[in-house]
């Protein structure tokens, strides 16, 4: 019993302290929230579950009336959205994506870096920057952080069995090198009983508002999506050989759209309701009807996976070393029988589960498979990729061209490099984009040996509008001297 207590103890400190940090509350999320309270959002506010810290702050703040109110009222009419659900994500996304105060510049390095929920608030984070001063948001923050201590306390307690004994049936590391990434943020200014969870750049972040209980299901579902979707990604080829079962989830009234048109994701949807099942404590009748009941919904191989899952019980590998081989185990015939025989439910008149990825369009979903592959140092696959976007559009493509030119770096081509970011910074309306071709421009100019090119392109970065105080670093540092070759003094430079 004394070496479990001291187990979970360490776990303890892994998820809230500095080395996991898994577990928080968050300035951004405050001063957002709070902007948006002051602003007109009211869902849920005098309910039993809401929080009374929200009360206390929309009190604090009623008598507010600097300059910013007004852009605020106006920001807020403009971007309020009919779904109180979709109204919050997009500002708990906003507070997720941008910078810490006081700039809550949104963070970016490439177009499809940012959401697409929030792309469209780019001119909220001036809005809410003159609020956090005017409103002296820091010093309420640093008034009730208590509060949220004392909640995340409450959560931590809670969710360091739950997640030990998640990790521990995947068999890996609470700690571990797949669980970084995944962030579990308290709230306490946004409608009580409600969770949002956002799945962008691989990572899964869940933000918990109000609620008497703590929403372990959701935490854990939340959980093991970030620790499986990226298998998925990683074994492609196995599970794009399955992709014909995707046909039979597209007569699934109930299904979202999301994972009819992402077939990965509904291969991880599916195996996350397994294992859910797999931990429940529930008779196993129950479990049963609960998983036909997911297959009735269009996650069509939930079924399958809790089949399967006993023999990997038993099997003693971790999860990442047998989720090929359980995945090439599907047999396409049994379940295509199976799927034939399914009578698909209705859409029911509660609120759907929302998919926890976004909903991209084909060509952000080919710029991002680009990026990966570019990241994995799979430089014909990224090639290809990059190419196979500007053939869906019919054109050259800022991103495209920006991922072309990289791999040709990579490929120590620099002539083609320089003609693709010529491109890049032609085409690309966004600013931060721009600026990056410039500077690469900049610094193959210098090592060919054109100096005054070189200048011209590092002026130019100045010159974009990019809000990237490290970008207009890097360009100052191209001014005042020449940028030199892998190897000499400048090798070890952060690449842009």
């Amino acid at each position: 019993m004394r070496r479990l207590a001291a187990t979970l103890l360490l776990l303890a400190s892994v998820l809230s302290g500095a080395e996991g940090d898994q577990l928080d509350a968050d300035e951004r999320m405050f001063a957002v929230l709070a902007a948006i309270n002051v602003a007109g959002y009211d869902d849920g506010v005098g309910s039993p579950a809401d929080s009374l810290l929200r009360q206390a702050v929309r009190q604090q703040l009623a008598d507010f009336d600097g300059e910013s109110l007004k852009l605020l009222r106006n920001a807020y009419e403009q971007y309020r959205n009919d779904d109180p659900d979709e109204n919050l994500a997009q500002y708990v996304t906003f507070a997720l994506t941008c910078e810490p105060p006081p700039t809550f510049e949104l963070k970016a390095d490439l177009p499809t870096d940012l959401p697409p929920e929030v792309r469209h608030l780019r001119g909220f984070s001036r809005i809410v920057e003159q609020f956090y001063r005017e409103a002296e948001i820091q010093k309420l923050w640093e008034k009730y952080q208590p509060a949220y201590d004392q909640e995340l306390a409450r959560h931590q307690e809670t969710l360091v069995p739950m997640l030990f004994r998640t990790a521990g049936y995947l068999r890996l590391s609470l700690n571990g090198v797949e669980a970084r990434g995944f962030k579990v943020w308290v709230d306490l200014l946004g409608a009580p009983g409600s969770t949002n969870t956002r799945l962008y750049g691989g990572n899964v972040q869940i933000v918990v508002h109000p609620s008497e209980q703590i929403r372990l299901d959701e935490i854990r579902h939340a959980y093991l999506i970030h620790m499986l979707d990226r298998l998925s990604i990683r074994y492609r080829e196995a599970v794009g050989d399955k992709e014909v079962l995707s046909r039979f989830a597209m007569f699934a009234p109930a299904l979202d759209e999301a994972y009819k048109s992402n077939f990965q994701l509904l291969v991880t949807k599916s195996l996350v309701k397994a294992i859910e099942m797999r931990l429940s404590r529930i008779p196993e009748e129950k479990k049963l009807e609960q998983i036909n009941k997911d297959l009735s919904e269009g996650y069509i191989l939930t079924p399958f996976f809790y089949e399967a899952l006993p023999a990997y019980e038993k099997d003693g590998r971790i999860i990442n070393r047998y989720y090929e081989e359980m995945i090439q185990a599907i047999d396409l015939k049994h379940e295509a029988a199976r799927l034939q025989n399914v009578k698909f439910s209705e859409p029911t008149t509660r609120a759907k589960a929302k998919p926890v990825a976004p909903q991209l369009s084909e060509v952000d979903k080919l710029l991002q498979q680009g990026e990966f592959f570019l990241n994995e140092e799979m430089f014909d696959e990224a090639r290809e990729t990059f190419l196979a976007v500007e053939e869906k559009v019919g054109e050259r493509q800022a991103q495209a061209s920006y991922g072309l030119a990289r791999v040709a770096i990579m490929e120590a081509d620099p002539e083609l490099a320089r003609e693709h970011f010529y491109d890049a910074a032609h085409l690309a309306e966004d600013p931060h984009l721009k600026a990056l071709a410039h500077l690469y421009i900049g610094r193959i100019e210098d090592v060919v040996g054109n100096r005054e090119e070189a200048v011209r392109q590092y002026q130019l970065v100045l010159e974009t509008g990019d809000p990237s105080e490290r970008t207009r670093q890097l360009a100052q540092k191209g001014l005042d001297a020449p940028f030199s070759r892998p190897g000499s003094e400048n090798e070890s430079e952060p690449e842009p």
